[in-house]
This record gives C-alpha cells, structure tokens and sequence, in this order.
C-alpha cells in the first residue's frame, strides 16, 4: 500500500488564507470589545494606541501613522491634540537631527497607566464568563499573537 502524499501546496495555501480570514474576524471583534471598554473616559481608545505604542522612547509621526493605518496629516492631527492636552512632546529624534520624536510626558505615561489599570480592570471583569479551560486556551494562545505581532512590526518598534 502507498502512503499518502500529504496535502497538496494549494491545501496548505487554501488552509493559511482560512485561517487569516477567521484570524481578521476575531481580532476585529477583539478591537470592538477593547473599544466598549472606553466608557466615558477622557481618552478614547484611539488615543490610548497612540500613548502606548510611544513607549518606551518615542516615535516619529510617519511610524504613528503606519501603525494607527491612517495619513500622516491624521496622525499628526491627534499627536496635536494630545500635546495640547499635555500627554506628549515632541522631540529631537537622536539619530536624525532633521527628525523629530514623539514622546510621552511624564503627565501623560501617569495618566496612560492609570487608564491602563482601568482598562485591565475592565477586561477581567469580562473574563469572567470564560471557564478555566477556556482561560487555559487564551493563555496559551497569547504568546503566538504577541510573536505574530512582533513578526509583522506591530508593536511600534519598526524602523526609524
């Protein structure tokens, strides 16, 4: 008797884009959900993802603007709005005297972290529904979406 030859390389291509497509789907809803944990606060989430991914050091607009997926008129519309409200400054950037950083003040890394608190808070409430095997299952599956991020530059430390 022969042994199989395995999936063909179009199976493994069809299986790949299956599983992007339900990988979209839930981080899109995943976004919704962190979204509806904004309540009435002063920051919107938008914001908050601009805060973040600031630490640690800094980044230029263009970097911003990639990350947030939005024009670089749009991303220095809010780096603006938030260095008007005190959360950020602009800054030489280090390593190009022709470029400029945007950094946290250390208004806006207190205010960020106490943002960040609630938040968390907000979430873990939400976990709650969850069982422990499905804690176990979220646990183990962090990992490899942080990896997946880091991989594709997600988390703000791209090239200056």
């Amino acid at each position: 008797m022969m042994a199989s030859p395995g999936p063909a390389p179009d199976d493994d291509r069809a299986r790949a884009v299956l599983r992007a497509h339900r990988l979209r789907e839930v981080m899109r809803y995943s976004v919704y959900f962190l979204r509806r944990m904004e309540g009435t606060r002063e920051l919107t989430s938008q914001q908050i993802s601009l805060l973040t991914m600031l630490r640690p050091g800094g980044l230029r607009i263009t970097t911003i603007a990639a990350n947030m997926g939005v024009r670089v008129s749009t991303a220095t519309q809010s780096v603006d709005r938030l260095s008007r409200a005190g959360y950020v400054r602009r800054a030489p950037d280090p390593t190009d005297a022709r470029a400029v950083l945007v950094c946290l003040t250390p208004y806006g890394l207190t205010e960020l972290a106490l943002e960040d608190q609630r938040r968390s808070d907000r979430v873990a409430d939400a976990l709650c529904v969850l069982s422990p095997r499905e804690l176990d299952s979220l646990d183990a599956a962090l990992p490899v979406l942080a990896k997946l991020a880091r991989t594709q530059g997600a988390s703000g430390e791209t090239s200056r």
